[in-house]
């Protein structure tokens, strides 16, 4: 950032010390902060149109998009969406003193257990942790039991039986040791991925000149493609650890697959339900519609990107190059 401002901006990080996760939305509102990731499912309340575009990532479970790369492409469609197409989305950010910035994403998440699942009826009853309200509702769509237990406390859970499974980004399984105690990995399921959207303090943002906010929106255009590719890159590492140490690593059985992809399409439905009658968001169908026609661009986009550096020249050209930074966030 300090090359791409002439010197002019310099940052200071503080990982996980300034602020906790539960603290960043109020810290950054009131200038603790310059700039932090915020984990919008902690504040449901105040980030609702955001947490309805993340909850759209089982989208890339679909046949259209799933694969590998997958987390590139909705990384791109959805900090395209909100940057550019979505005025409710800058009206609650702006109204937590911020300004998006655009967002990073992990990979599809993917079961990981301490016992097979290779069937319908394997996993019915198979107590699950759910790290959100999709893999919650898709754990009782199949007749799983859905727990509600932090990431901090799943290795613990998983080896003392109190959990038979997690629903989990496969870089964890090397990041909290979940290596160590499951011993069977499916791909394709249950998916959905996690947003990790990064914001700037409104005054702080305001305060600064034309050029360095465009500095600003260079540097993010680079820091999402890093934070993807990162994950991206973990997971692989993740998975090619667990098959080295004889975990089985497998795609999921095409029953489960395909009861997997009937629970989706219902579910988007449910999606843009359940905010409506708790939010009152009115936006959720052309949202929905909207985020999908984007992530069939970008999977395109994404396609055989092969580097963070080659990531975010996509990001950049395609996004972040074409924002007004004399009237974003004013």
């Amino acid at each position: 950032m300090g090359e791409a401002s002439g010197g002019e901006l310099t940052m200071r990080v503080f990982p996980l010390s300034l602020l906790s996760f539960a603290e960043s939305n109020a810290g950054l509102r009131d200038g603790l902060a310059d700039l932090s990731t915020i984990l919008t499912p902690y504040f449901s309340a105040e980030f609702p149109n955001l947490n309805m575009i993340s909850e759209f990532s089982e989208m890339v479970e679909l046949a259209d998009f799933s694969g590998e790369l997958s987390s590139l492409a909705f990384a791109g469609a959805v900090s395209e969406y909100v940057m550019l197409n979505c005025d409710n989305c800058q009206e609650e950010v702006a109204a937590q003193n911020q300004v998006y910035m655009g967002a990073g994403m992990t990979t599809s998440y993917a079961l990981q257990c301490t016992a097979p699942v290779t069937s319908p009826e394997e996993l019915t009853g198979k107590r699950v942790r759910a790290g959100g309200a999709y893999w919650a509702r898709w754990a009782e769509a199949m007749g799983a039991v859905p727990v509600s237990i932090s990431i901090n406390e799943t290795f613990e859970a998983l080896s003392q039986g109190v959990l038979d499974c997690t629903a989990s980004n496969p870089a964890e399984l090397v990041n909290f040791s979940f290596i160590d105690v499951v011993k069977h990995v499916y791909i394709g399921l249950p998916g959905g991925q996690f947003t990790v959207p990064t914001m700037m303090n409104r005054d702080r943002w305001q305060g600064l000149s034309e050029e360095s906010r465009q500095a600003l929106m260079k540097a993010n255009a680079d820091l999402a493609a890093e934070m993807t590719w990162v994950y991206l890159e973990e997971a692989r590492s993740g998975l090619s650890q667990s098959e080295e140490r004889g975990i089985e690593v497998t795609d999921a059985n095409d029953s489960l697959i395909s009861m997997n992809q009937e629970f989706i399409e219902k579910d988007l439905s449910s999606v843009v339900d359940i905010y409506a009658e708790r939010f009152d968001l009115a936006n959720g169908a052309d949202a929905s519609a909207k985020v999908r026609e984007l992530l069939t661009r970008w999977t395109e986009l994404t396609s055989g990107v092969e580097s963070a550096e080659q990531l975010a020249t996509i990001y950049w050209d395609e996004i972040y190059s074409k924002i007004d930074v004399s009237s974003y966030g004013m």
